[in-house]
This record gives C-alpha cells, structure tokens and sequence, in this order.
C-alpha cells in the first residue's frame, strides 16, 4: 500500500477500496469530488466527513480493472473563496 498525495489529499488502496484522508488546515470545510471509470465528469463524493473517507463503491465494471480519480476542493469563509487540489489517480485491479 503506497499512499498518493496531492499536497491537500492522500489515497491508499485497501483491498477492493479507496482510503482517502486529507489536511483542513485553515479551511472552513471540504467537498471531495471523483471520477471513475468512463466518466467524464466529476461528481460530488462526500463533502465535510471527518478522514479517513472510504470508497466502498462497486466496480462500475466487476470484471474489469477500474480507474478511480479524485479531487477535494478547500472551502474559505464562502463558497466563492475556494482552493482545489491537485488530481489522484488510483486503479482497482
């Protein structure tokens, strides 16, 4: 298990799940966003849970590797003032 970290967050692959955990800091709160497989888009995770957030969701595919990446935005005072992280990228084999 080698965790991957983008400075805000930090993924550990854990069997057939994804261990995230992150560092608040000064920010006021936290909305976790992924993007798995074929998707184009990032949708909204989890938004202010305390770490360690587990993605215990199923392959979209269970017999195929699938490749899960993810991206936390750091919430300033208000919505408008926020600070995105850099992306993670981890497989499900």
């Amino acid at each position: 298990m080698n965790p991957l970290s983008s400075h805000i967050l930090k993924a550990i692959l854990h069997d057939d799940k994804v261990l995230l955990s992150y560092q608040l800091g000064a920010a006021d709160g936290i909305t976790l966003l992924s993007r798995r497989g074929p998707e184009s888009e990032f949708s909204v995770f989890a938004e202010d849970e305390p770490p360690p957030v587990i993605d215990a969701r199923p392959k979209l595919d269970p017999g195929q590797p699938e490749t899960r990446h993810y991206r936390a935005i750091l919430r300033y005072s208000s919505n408008e003032n926020r600070q995105f992280s850099n992306e993670i990228a981890l497989t499900l084999p």
